[in-house]
């Protein structure tokens, strides 16, 4: 008995180097999780996590490319889904969702017209996404019972996450071309894509305009009370500690406020340079608004909604220096972008907004791959989950391994009527310091 115990410490040494190795090996990936700056990585100041997640695409084991489908020749149609707020919700999100699904009808028709899938045309049948907690599941469950082969969809996180889990249930692929939730595809369901970025990159780039750039130490944080809002900034907040400047002041407000004087106040008296705002446009367009009536000049920093005309017709003069986040920049887009606006305004009678733009995208990228993979929706999702890049009308368009879009995101600064734009390019200010992954 003594001489079988002493062989226990060195076969359990023996495990923690091989466990160790093992490690070692998943963390000489070259791409972190969202493609997270080393500044603000997790622990970074640390330690080497023993394992990083979401680096590795997960499989798909199930049983789904073995069901019967529908022959093509029993089709009159090839039938798409597309989910997102069309009527019912706030101003903003209906707004969009309808430039969703136009963008999202373009692409099909636009494959219609080369001869739909071996000559039966795609039928895009659209559901609304009222916002009410469940509406996004039901309305799933419908287009399942109506024989569509794929979905595109949606905008609002909290709809989005109930869809994407309803979509797991039934194994239908679904593409998301409109959600900026940074946790959706967290959730590691490999029956999802999302081919827009998210907030997490969003807040990447201004992190980086006001710590490494402009080199402010002193902001505001001042957002809504929502899940968006909160989810929103939830990367700002822990990047600004890991680069040395925990936010100075944070404050929440309760949807439906319009006066935000009080909530000011208390940022002016914190002597800020800078102040983040989140929330919805109406929302973001008071504060700003107020706040300069009010004489505060504080550099203000805000999300893509900004973006956008409502904005300006809400805020007025007092949109003057307010940079927010967008996804691409429309003044170096090419022919193919150049064409699709043509198009999409002879057709829907007005100008694209971001939300058709990647509507457009996501939508093409799934009828190619529909092309590809044929009728079955198991086939179809490892046709989607397994690339890696594709070419869009704004530029490259780059999934991590989360099936999560990184593709480059810009700032923009409404200046004298119009937007200036510039990438984001992470600013390493760790002069002569060894980050984890050198050591």
């Amino acid at each position: 008995m003594k001489k079988g115990r002493s062989f226990f410490p060195v076969l359990l040494i023996l495990a923690i180097f091989m466990v160790s190795g093992f490690y070692s090996g998943l963390m000489g990936q070259d791409q972190p999780h969202a493609n997270t700056p080393p500044e603000i990585y997790p622990f970074s100041n640390f330690q080497v996590p023993h394992f990083r997640h979401f680096e590795e695409r997960r499989p798909y084991y199930g049983a789904a490319r073995e069901y019967n489908y529908p022959d093509a020749s029993e089709l009159e149609t090839v039938r798409l889904g597309f989910i997102g707020p069309l009527d019912g919700a706030h101003e903003y999100y209906t707004m969009n969702g309808q430039h969703m699904l136009q963008g999202t009808k373009l692409a099909i028709e636009e494959a219609n017209k080369k001869g739909g899938y071996n000559g039966i045309p795609f039928e895009l049948i659209a559901r609304n996404d009222i916002g009410l907690w469940g509406a996004s599941g039901d309305e799933m469950v419908a287009l399942d019972d109506m024989g569509v082969f794929a979905v595109v969809g949606s905008i609002d996180g909290n709809n989005s996450h109930i869809a994407i889990r309803v979509a797991l249930k039934l194994e239908l692929p679904m593409v998301n071309t409109g959600s900026t939730d940074p946790t959706l595809t967290d959730t590691r369901i490999p029956w999802v894509v999302r081919t827009n970025p998210d907030d997490r990159q969003f807040n990447y780039a201004i992190l980086n305009e006001i710590y490494n750039k402009r080199e402010y130490t002193r902001v505001a944080l001042l957002r809504a009370n929502s899940r968006y809002a909160r989810v929103g900034t939830r990367e700002f907040i822990d990047g600004a500690r890991r680069l040395g400047n925990p936010v100075t002041i944070r404050q929440v407000y309760y949807l439906g406020e319009t006066n935000f004087d009080a909530y000011l106040e208390n940022i002016r008296q914190a002597d800020v340079e800078a102040v983040v705002l989140w929330g919805e446009v109406d929302e973001i367009a008071r504060i700003v608004t107020q706040m300069r009536e009010s004489g505060m000049e504080q550099s203000v920093f805000t999300s893509d909604k900004v973006v956008s005309d409502l904005f300006l017709e809400l805020a007025g003069e007092h949109a003057e220096g307010v940079i927010a986040t967008f996804p691409y920049n429309p003044d170096l887009l090419g022919e193919d972008y150049n064409r699709f606006v043509e198009n999409y305004r002879e057709r829907f009678g007005e100008d694209p907004n971001w939300f058709a733009v990647h509507a457009y995208d996501g939508a093409r990228f799934l009828l190619e791959s529909i092309e590809k993979a044929g009728l079955n929706r198991a086939l179809i999702r490892d046709e989607i989950t397994s690339v890696k890049q594709f070419s869009g009308i704004t530029g490259d368009i780059i999934l991590d391994d989360s099936w999560n879009s990184i593709s480059p995101v810009w700032l923009a600064e409404y200046q004298d009527g119009g937007y200036t734009f510039w990438q984001y390019q992470w600013i390493s200010n760790r002069e002569n310091q060894q980050t984890p992954s050198d050591q």
